[in-house]
């Protein structure tokens, strides 16, 4: 998750830049493969929704 933190970090910092204000975070950092994504699909669908 350490990982998934700087890339968050990074990419609201270029936000900032833009003067674009992040809604919500979702990582992801088990997802490796397509096959991957059908186990967290309602908990991506619940992040969808809510942003």
């Amino acid at each position: 998750m350490r990982e998934c933190q700087h890339i968050f970090d990074s990419i609201e910092h270029f936000y900032g830049h833009l003067e674009v204000a992040c809604c919500d975070r979702l990582g992801l950092c088990s997802v490796e493969y397509k096959k991957d994504v059908e186990q967290r699909k309602d908990e991506i669908i619940q992040f969808c929704n809510k942003i």
